[in-house]
């Protein structure tokens, strides 16, 4: 992961002058440069590390991998994975016609799970796999940044903290781009700490580049850290330079312009998300969803609230040690920047979801490692593991049958039980409910859907699209019994298309949020 010294030649060290000598900074502290008129004093050479570098980011990789994998199959897909699955179950002519009208901001992704579902199959292990070694890597990713913010201790705590918030286990089990995303975020943000430094400046100026390239290729809304990151330009005025600071406007100047094509094509696709409501302006607050439920939350906030408190008894020096300036300077805007600027830029155009800024997890992980850091080697490792057992039930409901909400393999079961050759189905609801029967190739996908009028390949989107009203019925007339399946409904009465028709229902069931009614033809006999 580099050199461990902590971000001090830009960040916290000030110039001093050519002819007195300079030390550097410790490995193991926040350390700063002497002053600016003060002599410097010759220092004892750095002890060396105990253990290499890369064997902390190397255990919190494979911790995190660990805890994303853990019982990674046993949710069942739900409604968003069964998009993913409409989407790469086509050819790659018919996928790449498909972003170009919708879904173009998750591309790369479709993109990487295309070949993925040919090598190894489409079932929960292989379609979610990327996006827990994605985790993994995004935890080992946040150790080496905390390390370089903090100290090894904090860097190491921010890893596995990351490991135990039930977010990244829910988003490491999904199979959706947002993890790909986080770890991306967290490689930028990486590249942009050693930009900072001053220390190969042309490197890490490329590196930041590429990085903001395929952050914005995974998700467009991963660009927002651009703007945490020019927060904390800001932030560090005094210390950067404006030299750095026109090699930084300059770089997200190429990687904004790199991408032009995609934010086009993006903005034209936007009623994409017309599903979502203009979220109220104290929105703001509901980011503590990222430290975790609400009992998760709160202990954090004590402890953090521990940490500060512990710290600034000891005195300003200790204070600064345990909370460096960087540390705030980075993790803060991060952390709040993007979800402001969503949830303003909702009040014109609603953007805003909990999943767009599941890329601001680190700072969290970041902010915490270091207030477990600064509670010392007894009280750090109790106050997380007090983190994990408030997390528990989190993260056991997550890895049920239902834990990501639609079960729909419970509901393709009942099908595939219940089912009889002949069998069709309606979706009230609209084409929407077509990535339902991608997710499974037995139950609904098996069943004659009579409300299809394009596929989702024909169309070129996701879910295809609806045939008419009177097709529809014309269809209903030469089937025995036909299965209507709806979902996020209390209690749907009968459907429109078949009031008047001779249908009589003779089984319902509820499947998580799902609803299943299956229907039967009543025969009249004919009058002598």
């Amino acid at each position: 992961m580099g050199n461990p010294a902590p971000l001090a030649t830009q960040l916290d060290a000030a110039p001093v002058p050519a002819t007195e000598p300079v030390t550097a900074p410790s490995a193991y502290s926040p350390g700063l440069a002497p002053a600016r008129h003060a002599p410097a004093q010759p220092r004892p050479a750095p002890a060396p590390a105990r253990w290499p570098a890369w064997l902390a980011p190397a255990c919190t990789t494979l911790v995190t991998l660990a805890v994303t994998l853990c019982r990674i199959g046993v949710p069942s897909f739900w409604r968003d994975e069964g998009g993913t699955l409409s989407a790469v179950h086509r050819s790659f002519p018919q996928l790449i016609r498909m972003l170009g009208q919708m879904d173009a901001v998750h591309g790369l992704y479709y993109a990487l799970i295309w070949p993925l579902v040919r090598l190894a199959g489409s079932g929960e292990f292989a379609l979610r796999l990327p996006s827990a070694l994605a985790m993994a890597a995004a935890a080992g990713l946040i150790t080496a940044l905390g390390r370089r913010l903090v100290g090894p201790a904090a860097g190491l705590a921010a890893g596995l903290s990351f490991a135990a918030v039930p977010a990244v286990s829910w988003f490491g089990q999904d199979a959706r781009p947002f993890a790909l995303e986080t770890a991306i975020a967290t490689a930028a943000s990486y590249c942009f700490a050693r930009l900072l430094e001053g220390d190969r400046p042309a490197r890490w100026a490329s590196w930041y580049t590429a990085s903001l390239i395929a952050l914005g290729l995974a998700n467009i809304f991963g660009l927002l850290l651009i703007a945490a990151h020019g927060s904390t330009l800001l932030v560090l005025r005094g210390r950067a330079g404006h030299r750095l600071a026109r090699r930084w406007l300059a770089t997200v100047t190429m990687a904004a312009a790199a991408l032009l094509p995609l934010e086009l094509l993006a903005w034209s696709q936007r009623g994409q998300v017309r599903w979502l409501r203009t979220p109220p302006t104290g929105s703001l607050a509901s980011t503590g969803r990222l430290a975790g439920p609400p009992g998760v939350a709160v202990t954090v906030a004590a402890i953090m609230a521990a940490a500060l408190a512990v710290t600034a008894l000891a005195g300003w020096s200790r204070f600064r040690a345990a909370w460096p300036g960087r540390l705030a300077a980075l993790g803060l805007p991060w952390l709040v920047v993007p979800p402001a600027l969503l949830i303003a830029g909702s009040q014109l155009q609603p953007v805003y979801t909990f999943r767009y800024i599941v890329f601001c997890e680190p700072a969290v992980a970041l902010l915490i490692g270091a207030g477990l850091a600064a509670l010392g080697r007894v009280a750090g490792p109790i106050a997380l593991a007090l983190i994990v057992l408030a997390g528990l039930p989190a993260q056991l409901g997550e890895r049920g049958p239902d834990g990501h909400s639609d079960n729909i393999r419970a509901m393709d079961q009942i099908i595939a039980q219940q089912a009889r050759p002949g069998d069709a189905v309606l979706y009230p609801q609209g084409p929407g409910m077509t990535s339902f029967a991608a997710a499974y190739p037995y139950g609904l996908a098996r069943l004659r859907n009579l409300t299809a009028g394009q596929s989702p390949a024909q169309a070129g989107t996701i879910s295809g699209s609806n045939a008419p009203l009177r097709v529809v019925r014309s269809r209903l007339g030469r089937v025995g019994r036909v299965w209507v399946a709806e979902a996020d409904a209390p209690l749907p009465g009968r459907p429109l298309v078949l009031r008047g028709e001779p249908f009589q229902l003779i089984h319902r069931w509820q499947v998580s949020d799902i609803w299943l009614w299956l229907y039967h033809r009543e025969y009249r006999a004919d009058p002598d």
